[in-house]
């Protein structure tokens, strides 16, 4: 009501279809790369319409509407990798059909950007790949001693190590330019930008991307001497929910190419009645006398391997009353 404008989206549409495995075995069991390659369909189709109340159903209101189509395939792949190691695959195929494109120029004698739409169906498709390989380790430390009754008889370890690698492509085929000209004539710079801009479901990644990714989770769980003398086997008690390590490289960096480090867990507390969880972000380069993150790794700078950047904790305590017999 203040600015008079109106916004409606309609009409909307919305399709899929369920995950299909087309190389699936006729018995019903998948264990090849092939066998488990499998894939989705979606579709999304909008017409947004921006206008003002005194043109509201009038014919006007549709000249500056906004349709287009959205199509995803994402496929993917799992399979075992000698025997301990499950390897997945995946990539996801994005295309985007819009019926109205901009195109820009710069008009030196007002000395400004000029954006001119453009009617036609026009199109611009986008994939990525990534992959993960992980694992999973158990390990068991015994605490027992012959002749003693210790209360705490065992603690187990389950360590899960994933590298995974993602790229992103450049799509700069998508992209034009135009001249910025100065009062002499001169051309001062280029600016570049994607006659898909004012469209519905963005532009094409310009950047390309390279990086691998590197985690650990852990979980920590303890057999202690049950308290009720009459039970025969040790009681299981969690110490820790997990203990998460993650970071990642860019491959496509001129600098900075490590992210910084973060580390997350959890644990319950007072027969699961209490829980706690936290985290910290570990950055390993140094700053600069103006506190500004530079190109060199804080231990080789006089610091230590790592500086703590964030850290949080919260806890959490469930009240309930008993539950009433009959």
């Amino acid at each position: 009501t203040n600015t008079e404008v109106i916004n409606m989206t309609l009409p909307t549409f919305q399709g899929s279809v369920g995950r299909i495995f087309p190389f699936a075995s006729k018995t019903g069991t998948n264990k090849g790369i092939i066998q488990n390659i499998n894939f989705q369909y979606n579709v999304r189709g909008e017409n947004r319409i921006q206008t003002t109340d005194s043109l509201f159903f009038k014919k006007e209101m549709f000249e500056d509407a906004k349709a287009g189509f959205q199509h995803t395939i994402p496929l993917s792949t799992n399979f075992k990798v000698f025997k301990h190691f499950s390897l997945s695959a995946s990539t996801n195929y994005n295309e985007v059909w819009t019926f109205k494109t901009i195109e820009k120029s710069f008009d030196q004698a007002e000395r400004t950007t000029n954006t001119e739409s453009v009617n036609g169906f026009d199109t611009f498709r986008t994939y990525n790949f990534s992959t993960s390989l992980g694992t999973t380790i158990y390990g068991m430390f015994p605490f027992e001693k012959e002749g003693k009754d210790r209360k705490i008889k065992a603690i187990r370890h389950v360590m899960r190590p994933s590298v995974s690698y993602n790229i992103n492509p450049s799509f700069d085929k998508y992209y034009d330019s135009y001249e910025v000209v100065s009062a002499d004539g001169l051309t001062t710079e280029e600016v570049e930008y994607s006659r898909f801009e004012e469209g519905i479901f963005g532009v094409p990644n310009k950047n390309f991307s390279s990086s691998m990714g590197l985690s650990v989770s852990n979980t920590f769980e303890a057999k202690v001497r049950d308290k009720d003398s009459t039970a025969t086997e040790p009681k299981k008690i969690t110490l820790l929910n997990n203990l998460n390590f993650s970071t990642s490289y860019n491959f496509a960096g001129d600098s900075l190419q490590w992210a910084p480090l973060r580390v997350t867990g959890g644990t319950q507390l007072f027969n699961k009645k209490m829980g706690i969880n936290f985290g910290a972000t570990l950055d390993p380069y140094a700053l600069d006398n103006n506190n500004n993150k530079v190109g060199e790794f804080n231990i080789n700078n006089g610091g230590s391997l790592f500086r703590l950047t964030s850290a949080n904790l919260t806890l959490n305590y469930s009240l309930s009353s008993k539950n009433s017999k009959d």
